[in-house]
């Protein structure tokens, strides 16, 4: 990790958990501010099973610490993926200089532009093994999300599914343009 990331992560930390403290631990709230998570026990759409113990009601700072947790967590996803795109994307040496006026690329990159640097994919078994896996993955949790959402079984999976699918298939392709598309910059011709 670089230095000046860490710098602001701490940062980020010294405010951020402090507050979240303060949220967690707050006293009871007025009956109006609960947030409630699953209908009454005798209500006919009730939920049939669940993964994890789940409260009946929560707290509305509560849940906004849950949320700020969940988006932390997906920008990580985010960095991570980025710098998977970079490392691989970009891997071996780049044609540069002269040399690219000599690629076969399609007249809308080059109109106006100037080609600075280009790498070629990878296209190695390595990625078609991830792309294959993700893409499994990909259908499993549609069927998955599909049966939850056609059936009558109600085991509040609903959002987990659709997360999953959703992240799923944002790695799928990011795994294709890592492996299978090239990479080019370009910078605009200036008159």
């Amino acid at each position: 990790m670089r230095r000046e990331t860490a710098i602001i992560l701490l940062l980020i930390s010294l405010v951020v958990l402090p507050v979240w403290y303060v949220a967690m631990t707050s006293g009871a709230m007025a009956h109006h501010e609960e947030v409630v998570l699953r209908p009454m026990p005798n209500e006919s759409l009730n939920a049939l099973g669940h993964f994890a113990p789940m409260p009946v009601e929560t707290g509305i700072y509560r849940s906004g610490v849950v949320t700020w947790i969940a988006l932390f967590a997906l920008m990580g996803i985010l960095l991570l993926s980025t710098r998977y795109l970079r490392r691989v994307g970009r891997e071996g040496d780049a044609v540069e200089g002269e040399a690219t006026a000599d690629l076969d690329l399609p007249p809308y990159l080059t109109k106006g532009r100037e080609v600075v640097a280009y790498w070629t994919p990878s296209a190695s078994i390595g990625g078609v093994w991830l792309v294959g896996i993700f893409a499994l993955l990909d259908v499993a949790f549609a069927s998955l999300l599909a049966s939850e959402v056609l059936g009558m079984a109600r085991t509040q999976f609903i959002g987990l599914y659709a997360g999953l699918l959703t992240l799923s298939l944002g790695e799928t392709v990011m795994l294709y343009y890592a492996h299978f598309v090239p990479s080019i910059d370009v910078v605009e011709a200036r008159h």
